[in-house]
């Protein structure tokens, strides 16, 4: 199926992508089926369906199909039958297929070689800027390689996509939405709301909260182990600082400034892991100025590495009795080599030093209480008093609320200058007019909000009968892959599937 892209063969810098894949397959095989430990001959029978045998081979074949067309064809087809009926994830995921290319054959589905070839064109990971990308196809061919696929190989897996998509299309092609619940979804996806909020602060709740000495006590001690002062480590370091402004610098001379710089870090690299001299006797020879820092916390490194991710990572994972030579770390600015010259153990607070922070978990915990409280009854009597047909201004008047007027929000494109609008309208959609609300947490964590929806309409739009259009597609789509999920089923039931005990 390759032909045109070996015709267009080039050099390709992939040996280590393909390496890294190849692992990561034979990884995943030998933790499904283990044929070595337990003694299971690929020859073995794995599963049957619809009283046909699939040996071992069979199921590590349908695995690497799955994988390499998810991943790297970017087709989704045979993952998404896989997804259809849940199991272990042990032989049994790859029955789902097997029922497939079955009905498939019973159905009389077959895709031709060149239905194969032209979808295979079409991928999209082969597309480059909307056109066929060589390249990718030569790469493509080349992992496919890797995993045991020859061009046969990718022209079954295409048919079965095409099977499948054929499949379902049988199953469900006279099936179209229902004009009715598609409207009713497009009004509950576009229309406009008016409304009020009541805003219930997390602040006024936390500041009239009060917590007891004796509330504090009790929660240290509960809660000690998880009050203790953060591992500081002390290192020396020597920095080999990338040199500056190479940009403005001819070629020749930026490459020489370069290359300086690795010499001296192998210079002293060589020293502490070749000659296996210590970080200050290497530091002594190469005369690299040695910089120190006191003792700090992996989340306060001192101004002068902060920025330096990789080295702070490298300093805090080293073990705390390594004997290992220190080795160059490369960061934003250029190498260092360090050494971890004191490390200070995490140590238990006292009540004193934490109190204050035990008492702002306390307050908030109780202010988190007290909001849920008062979001609760005050949604109940509000929805008991609109039932009873009274004004929603004199409720909330009565429950000392205040109630805020919104701007007119739109579901489908809440306006972002109103904070929380996308939760908003979410709730709202779900609310009928002259209605409460569910509780709505705001996104920053301050408070919880109430909505009341005064009117609902769907105003005129100039692209109404396009999205109309749009969303009875959606819908049928949707609903013809739950009909033939629900047909699926019942054929799996009438495989009369074996799982083989293996090993």
């Amino acid at each position: 199926m390759l032909e045109f892209f070996r015709r267009h063969r080039g050099a390709f810098l992939i040996t280590l992508t393909i390496s890294i894949i190849i692992s990561m397959f034979w990884y995943g095989v030998s933790q499904t089926f283990r044929t070595q430990d337990k003694k299971v001959l690929v020859t073995d029978t794995a599963l049957t369906v619809f009283g046909k045998e699939y040996t071992v081979a069979d199921v590590q074949r349908a695995q690497r199909s799955v994988e390499f067309s998810q991943y790297y064809l970017q087709s989704y087809e045979l993952a998404s039958i896989m997804r259809i009926i849940p199991s272990s994830g042990g032989l049994d995921s790859f029955a789902n297929l097997f029922v497939a290319r079955h009905l498939m054959e019973e159905l009389g589905i077959r895709p031709s070689n060149e239905e194969a070839r032209a979808a295979f064109e079409k991928l999209p990971a082969l597309q480059s800027n909307g056109k066929l990308d060589v390249s990718r196809g030569q790469m493509l061919e080349q992992l496919a390689a890797s995993y045991g696929f020859d061009s046969d190989a990718l022209l079954d897996i295409m048919k079965d996509s095409i099977g499948l998509r054929k499949l379902q299309e049988i199953v469900t092609k006279n099936y179209t939405a229902s004009p009715l619940a598609a409207e009713k979804q497009y009004a509950s996806s576009y229309q406009t709301f008016k409304g009020a909020k009541i805003t219930f602060d997390t602040e006024t709740f936390k500041k009239a909260a009060t917590v007891t000495d004796d509330e504090i006590k009790k929660y240290y001690e509960e809660n000690k182990d998880g009050y203790k002062t953060l591992e500081q480590r002390a290192v020396s370091y020597v920095f080999f600082e990338n040199p500056k402004d190479l940009d403005k610098k001819p070629l020749e001379e930026r490459q020489k400034a370069k290359n300086d710089v690795v010499k001296r870090v192998n210079a002293f690299n060589d020293l502490t892991v070749k000659e296996h001299k210590t970080f200050a006797e290497a530091a002594a020879a190469t005369k690299e100025k040695v910089e120190t820092t006191p003792a700090f916390a992996q989340g306060s490194p001192p101004d002068a590495l902060k920025t330096e991710n990789n080295l702070i990572d490298q300093i805090f994972s080293r073990p705390k009795d390594s004997k290992a030579p220190a080795e160059a770390v490369e960061g934003d600015k250029g190498w260092y080599v360090f050494d971890v010259t004191k490390i200070e153990e995490p140590k238990q607070q006292t009540l004193a030093e934490v109190t204050g922070k035990i008492k702002d978990v306390l307050l908030g915990q109780k202010a988190d209480e007290a909001r849920t409280k008062a979001v609760n009854d005050a949604r109940l009597a509000l929805i008991e008093g609109l039932k009873a047909g009274k004004k929603i201004d004199e409720l909330v008047k009565a429950q000392k609320l205040t109630l805020e007027p919104l701007p007119d929000i739109d579901n489908a494109n809440p306006p972002q200058e109103v904070p929380n609008s996308f939760v908003i309208a979410q709730e709202a959609a779900k609310t009928g007019v002259g209605s409460i609300s569910r509780a709505v947490d705001l996104e920053d964590g301050k408070g919880t909000l109430l909505i009341y929806i005064s009117a609902k309409e769907l105003r005129k739009r100039p692209d109404s009968a396009e999205l109309r259009k749009n969303q009875v597609e959606s819908l049928s789509k949707q609903e013809r892959m739950s009909l033939f999920q629900a047909w699926f089923k019942k054929q799996h039931e009438a495989a009369r599937i074996v799982i083989a005990k293996l090993g």
